[in-house]
């Protein structure tokens, strides 16, 4: 089976003798549609284009990639692995590029401002697909018609495009595409924009034109032209067969010319690409049998020449660290879209082992104590703590490598004010044990002692040991609660998380903006009602809150949509359900000679502007 993970990227380059990581955040389902035509004539075959290089004269221009072997490489088959190789071969029509979307393949990114975008009322009737605000998919029942919006994006592509092999590129292979992204076996972003999407047809010879179902509004509508595919060579082929094909026609800067399974991957410029000749001569992929913690020494004996992130991030960055800081290599790192996040539950429900009516009071059901108790934890110092976890502070759901990110104060680290805090809220350390204990406090008998149970997965023991140790300092007696993530995550009632027993959660989440504030409205409450369907494990209910978020949802507008997310965070600050600790990072590898690395947290793949790199001299 095919590993099928979110696409993680990069975007910041660390060198020094120190070297100081300011990490700053690196990543379908089928639906039956209307056949969709092409029409119009086939352009002319441009001759082949003249490879003109601006680089160092007799330095070689072959580079060596260490990476993971993918079990296949399609757009609709995710995996890590298989988009960096993607990104070198198949050229996205419109990149995302610094979280803003360039026009590679199409004549212009579709806008409001162009007419190449509308939204209009439609009539939903009966059995008809729509998406909610949250963009899930429901069908209209009963007899009463629905009037929702619909977005409508039209995609003009370059004229005189060709595939590696000389043939044109027709919309066609758009349609190829959208066709292959509604199978049952396609899966990932592409499989998700299928679901959602009402019609794609081709308008003319160049242009397509996409619909969404009716209410279905993304800000991400640039995006929504669907991979080109080769429909001369795959057209009536199944998925599993594209996906055996190892040499595949190329639109983006190389060509795979031989795939050795189990060895390496070797890829040549594509004489037809559209934009600027790569300046690279080979690109070789080798696929290396060694354990995670000798990854490192492959860049070090000249075996390789970058270490892409999959492999990079298996181990501690120390090693790597240590070569950066002997020169010996750069290290590019960004902060990963997964926030390192602490939930607090203001009411959390009985435990299974008790009975149904139990009736459990917690100390944080007053939102003063959960604020204290987030001043008590410094997320610096847990980052300071912990220098093989490489984390950044967070101070919200908002990446800060985001043009909508906006560093947030109100939650300071203050154990002082906390502490005074505390004490006028009734929670006092009377004793003198360390530990506070109620005085007058409702719902608490006096002398009932500040006790909170802490769940997470025992691979991140480490972390949750120094919350707790910050928590204790201000005078809670913290439980660890270490907990197999097959049972933490369990989506039902014996969850801690969705079943909603627990007090205090560690975990990580992935913060894709603007969906990451989905996971504190109202309906994503997990329920038996529901299925336990829903991310929001600690019960947040907010009217202030589900109006912003659903905002940020539907902005077709990046202003619009970013003092929408602005505003969900203010109201989850105020209530503090969840208490924000840090960023993930990831990273990868290159040695000093390597030129032209451009690595951006947003785009899909590591080295998505392959065309630009270059070797200098040593």
């Amino acid at each position: 089976m095919v590993p099928r993970s979110p696409a993680r990227n990069l975007g910041l380059c660390v060198t020094g003798a120190l070297l100081t990581l300011i990490l700053l955040g690196c990543g379908g389902q089928q639906t039956p549609s209307p056949a969709a035509t092409s029409t119009g004539a086939m352009p002319t075959p441009r001759p082949t284009a003249t490879v003109e290089r601006a680089t160092p004269e007799g330095v070689s221009q072959q580079l060596t990639l260490c990476a993971l072997e993918p079990e296949a490489v399609s757009p609709f088959i995710a995996s890590d692995a298989a988009n960096d190789l993607l990104a070198l071969f198949l050229e996205d029509a419109v990149e995302r590029v610094a979280y803003g979307w360039e026009a590679r393949l199409v004549e212009r990114v579709p806008s409001l401002a162009s007419g190449d975008v509308i939204t209009r009322l439609v009539r939903a009737t009966s059995g008809t697909r729509y998406a909610d605000a949250l963009g899930f998919v429901h069908q209209v029942t009963g007899t009463e018609a629905l009037q929702l919006p619909q977005l409508v994006v039209t995609f003009t592509l370059k004229p005189d495009l060709f595939w590696s092999d000389g043939t044109p590129v027709t919309t066609k292979d758009a349609l190829l595409g959208y066709h292959l992204a509604q199978l049952p076996e396609a899966e990932g972003r592409w499989r998700d924009l299928a679901e959602r999407t009402a019609q794609f047809v081709a308008v003319d010879e160049r242009s397509l034109r996409w619909e969404g179902i009716p209410g279905y509004l993304s800000g991400a509508y640039p995006g929504f032209l669907f991979p080109l595919q080769p429909a001369h060579r795959w057209q009536g082929q199944t998925l599993d067969a594209i996906a055996d094909d190892r040499t595949p026609p190329a639109t983006g800067p190389f060509r795979i010319v031989a795939w050795e399974s189990g060895r390496e991957v070797r890829l040549e410029p594509n004489r037809h690409y559209s934009g600027p000749a790569p300046l690279l001569e080979e690109i070789t992929i080798r696929f290396p049998v060694t354990t995670p913690d000798s990854w490192h020494e492959l860049v070090a004996n000249g075996t390789c020449d970058i270490v892409l992130p999959t492999p990079a991030n298996q181990t501690s960055w120390q090693p790597w660290a240590r070569l950066a800081a002997a020169g010996e290599v750069t290290m590019w790192a960004d902060v990963a879209p997964t926030v390192l996040r602490l939930d607090m539950n203001a009411e959390p429900e009985p435990a299974p082992d008790q009975p149904l009516d139990t009736e459990r009071t917690s100390p944080l059901q007053d939102p003063q104590v959960r604020r204290a108790l987030a001043g008590c934890v410094s997320r610096q110092q847990l980052t300071q703590a912990l220098p093989a976890e490489a984390l950044a502070a967070a101070s919200g759901f908002i990446p800060p490598n985001h043009p909508s990110y906006i560093e947030r104060t109100t939650l300071a680290f203050n154990p002082q004010a906390s502490g005074r805090l505390l004490d006028s809220l009734g929670w006092q350390d009377q004793d003198g044990n360390g530990v506070r204990e109620a005085e007058s406090v409702p719902g608490f008998a006096d002398g009932e002692p500040l006790s909170l149970t802490l769940h997470f997965i025992p691979q991140i023991f480490t972390l949750a040991a120094h919350v707790a140790a910050d928590l204790e300092s201000c005078g809670a007696d913290i439980e660890l609660q270490p907990m197999d993530a097959r049972q933490l995550y369990a989506g039902s009632g014996a969850s801690p998380l969705f079943g909603g027993w627990f007090e205090l959660a560690l975990l990580g989440w992935q913060a894709t903006v603007p969906e990451v504030c989905g996971g504190w409205l109202s309906n994503r409450i997990p329920t038996a009602e529901n299925g336990w369907q829903g991310e929001n494990f600690g019960r947040f209910d907010s009217e202030e809150y589900d109006a912003a978020c659903m905002q940020a949802l539907s902005a077709l507008d990046a202003t619009a949509q970013a003092a929408a997310l602005s505003a969900a965070q203010d109201a989850l600050d105020e209530a503090l359900p969840t208490f924000f600790l840090a960023w993930r990072p990831v990273w990868f590898v290159a040695r000093p000679n390597l030129q032209g690395v451009r690595p951006d947290a947003s785009a899909y793949g590591t080295l998505w502007n392959s065309e630009a790199l270059t070797i200098a001299e040593d």
